[in-house]
């Protein structure tokens, strides 16, 4: 009995080729946006929790939870659209009038301006500092 050698059409090779062309751009993409990320700079930590509109429309407001400075921040349960957000230890609210932090996981800094709370503000967050990043 005689074996005839398989052959492989592109048509066989096709799923494949198009899986292992997809695995390597996937891990292409995580490692070129993990290099993406932006250094910490600064001596005070913070994660970007979520962006809103300025009271003002100039800017946005950067929800942040404060990481490394224990007295700056307070403990908050957010809330978006009607929804629990979560409770984190150190909320601040940076004020960010020149879009500086826009699309940023994390906010780093030295120096800061605390802010008056906004009579314009959300009553539910009455408590939650107001800062201004200066350096």
């Amino acid at each position: 009995m005689l074996l005839k050698p398989i052959i492989f059409t592109p048509s066989i090779l096709y799923p494949y080729m198009i899986k292992a062309i997809l695995v390597s751009l996937l891990g292409l993409t995580a490692s070129l946006l993990a290099g993406c990320a932006e250094p910490c700079n600064g001596h005070i930590e913070s994660t970007v929790l979520y962006f809103a509109e300025s009271p003002t429309h100039q800017g946005q407001l950067v929800y942040a939870n404060v990481l490394n400075n224990a007295d700056l921040g307070v403990q908050h349960t957010l809330m978006r659209e009607d929804k629990e957000y979560g409770t984190f230890g150190h909320i601040v609210i940076i004020q960010d009038s020149q879009n500086k932090f826009k699309g940023r996981r994390s906010v780093c800094f030295d120096e800061f301006k605390q802010l008056p709370t906004p009579t314009n503000g959300k009553l539910d967050e009455p408590d939650i500092p107001w800062i201004e990043v200066l350096k």
